[in-house]
């Protein structure tokens, strides 16, 4: 009961403090002149932050507090970069996504077994911060390249630090989304050595068939028997009234009779 009070209440604080914030942009609030004000919501913000993290460390199978800790923290953030005037929007909406990385990777970080899939949303979320930060800067080659690029580096990425054997799958996203941003990025490349990237993808067919052909079949399963059973496998045996194959147990199960034993005087 304590803990469902405690999540409501900082559902209640974070609600209110994204409230107003929006508020303040669509009043124009936070212009660039009131800079008392820009960090006045910065402050708030990251007290609310600091709200969850103490909540995390009271209960840490609430783990889920971290997303909206890491959140309120790059909002604070974006808010009090804002009063400097000379950080370009795009990379201000870029540390939302970073903050939202930061939340994954930190539950990641908690239990690495069973949370692996927080690996995911982590790098998602980064890639698409970058990208935004860089969407007025770049063109949109490059842009489409880090894009897909940086999804099938997550994919890579959670290959190596899971389980190999149990996430083996991932190995096909990444190749398959690392090679469209390459084809992306060389689209408009006529000349140089960019031209010559697909023989990447005909080595690593190379290699795969190489270890497809060097790879031995599985021995076959041995099975020992008894010089009797060899010799006795195809005899049927005849029992209550039908023809038993090998395996069948012909004698009377133990347990299943009972002898009565004379009384001795």
């Amino acid at each position: 009961m304590r803990d469902f009070r405690l999540n409501q209440l900082l559902w209640a604080l974070a609600l209110v403090a994204a409230g107003l914030l929006m508020l303040g942009f669509n009043f124009d609030l936070w212009d660039a002149d009131r800079p008392q004000l820009r960090y006045a919501v910065a402050g708030a913000l990251a007290l609310v932050a600091v709200g969850f993290f103490v909540a995390f460390l009271t209960a840490r199978h609430h783990w889920w507090r971290l997303a909206p800790a890491w959140s309120l923290l790059a909002l604070a953030a974006m808010v009090a970069l804002s009063t400097l005037g000379n950080t370009p929007p795009v990379v201000l909406g870029g540390m939302l996504f970073a903050g939202l990385s930061a939340a994954f990777a930190h539950i990641y970080l908690l239990n690495r077994a069973e949370r692996w899939w927080a690996i995911l949303p982590s790098g998602f979320m980064l890639v698409l911060g970058v990208v935004v930060a860089l969407s007025q800067q770049a063109s949109l080659a490059v842009l489409g390249a880090l894009l897909f690029g940086g999804v099938g580096a997550v994919f890579g990425l959670l290959y190596l630090l899971g389980e190999r054997r149990r996430h083996w799958w991932a190995l096909a996203p990444s190749f398959i989304l690392v090679a469209f941003a390459l084809f992306v990025l060389t689209s408009d490349a006529r000349t140089g050595l960019l031209r010559w990237w697909p023989l990447l993808l005909v080595g690593a067919g190379l290699w795969v068939g190489r270890q497809a052909a060097r790879r031995q079949a599985p021995e076959p399963l041995v099975v020992n028997a008894t010089a009797a059973t060899i010799t006795r496998r195809e005899e049927p045996v005849q029992t209550a009234g039908r023809v038993g194959v090998l395996g069948d147990y012909v004698a009377p199960a133990p347990g299943a009779s009972i002898e009565i034993l004379p009384d001795e005087d």
